[in-house]
Order: C-alpha cells, then sequence, then structure tokens
C-alpha cells in the first residue's frame, strides 16, 4: 500500500547566506577604515617630518625653492631673454629641495640686503635635480656636470658663460652667512670668478 505523504524539501533559506554576506561586508568596511586610518597616520607624521626638515633650514614648505614640474630648459631661456634686455648677469642654480645646503643657499638669497642686490644684478633661475636624475640633459648643455648641489652657472647678459661652482664651492652652503653669500655675488658681479665664500679676498 502506497501512501501519499506531502514532504517538506530541506529549508534553503537565504537568511544564514545574507548574514553572512553582510559580515563579509561588514569585516572588509572596518578592514578599509583601518588601512585609511593608518595611511593617513602616516602621511600626518611624514608631513610633519618634513614640515620640521623644512623649518630646520629656514624654508616654508609651501614655497620650495625647487619646482619638480618646472620646464628648466624654457626658464633658463626666459631668464637670458631678460638678461639681454635689462644688462643683467644669470644665475642658474642646480639643486633639490632634500638638500639642506641648497635650501640654506636659497634662505640667504633671500636675506632681504642680500635679495636686493641679488635682484638688482642678477636674473635667476632654480632647476630641480631630482634624485640626480631629472634635467641632467640641461646641464650638459650649460656645459657643466652636477655632481654636487648645490652648484651654480653664470652668464653674462649676452649669454656667455662666466664662472660656474663646479669644484664645489656652494656645497657647504649651510657653513655660510648671508653676508658671505653677497660677498660670494659681488666677486661674480665685480670680477667674473668663483671665490669660496667664506675665503674671499
Amino acid at each position: 500500500m502506497y501512501r501519499f505523504v506531502l514532504m517538506t524539501p530541506p529549508s534553503d533559506s537565504p537568511k544564514p547566506r545574507r548574514a553572512a554576506s553582510m559580515r563579509a561586508v561588514a569585516w572588509t568596511a572596518a578592514a578599509l577604515l583601518i588601512a585609511v586610518a593608518v595611511g593617513a597616520t602616516v602621511v600626518y607624521r611624514r608631513g610633519s617630518a618634513d614640515d620640521a626638515f623644512y623649518a630646520q633650514w629656514g624654508v616654508d614648505r609651501a614655497h620650495l625653492p625647487y619646482s619638480a614640474t618646472a620646464d628648466a630648459r624654457r626658464d633658463i631661456a626666459d631668464a637670458k631673454t631678460r638678461a639681454a634686455a635689462n644688462g643683467k648677469m644669470v644665475m642658474v642654480t642646480f639643486g633639490a629641495n632634500w638638500c639642506p645646503d641648497c635650501l640654506t643657499l636659497h634662505k640667504d638669497l633671500e636675506d632681504p640686503v642680500t635679495r636686493e642686490y641679488a635682484n638688482k644684478k642678477f636674473e635667476m633661475v632654480n632647476v630641480d635635480v631630482g634624485e640626480f636624475d631629472k634635467n641632467a640633459d640641461v646641464a650638459r648643455e650649460l656645459n657643466v656636470a652636477v655632481n654636487g648641489i648645490p652648484l651654480a652657472v653664470f652668464f653674462s647678459s649676452d649669454g656667455r658663460p662666466i664662472c660656474d661652482t663646479r669644484r664645489g664651492e656652494l656645497e657647504p652652503a649651510r657653513h655660510y652667512t648671508s653676508s658671505e653669500i653677497l660677498d660670494f655675488l659681488k666677486e661674480v658681479a665685480d670680477h667674473r670668478r668663483v671665490v669660496n665664500p667664506d675665503q674671499r679676498q
């Protein structure tokens, strides 16, 4: 004898799967929040460290001297054009924002007395060398090899090269005062020669 029995199929309720999915989403969201928080902390600490570094060498992080996005070749050409019109010399300085001596040189050049003299005598261009992997072609066009920074190259108002600091005269700039940098510029402007800032005769 056969009996008809209404059988209920095994429950395959979506509720357990839905709960598991919600837990996975929650864990993923929590992991993302932690990652964002850690990243923000790292960025904050790095920014704070950068601020302290720049403050140590007397420059403002918002106004760093060496621009990573500048077109160095065009900036130099523009400076030479202005110099041809106004009779000034051109000072091209190769450096980087991670370099304490480059930052110190910039700070000393921003001293009011030194800046007044420099602006009167020179058209000035800063060229970023990155990690010595940028603008090497620009340096070669100026007939210098950037083996140490800061390195300055000077040109007359008609574009002729005058002198440069390839022997490292400016590399220990952190040990110079703004008045010594002023005297260094005067030697270039008045006598067309480079003299170590702390050895000016």
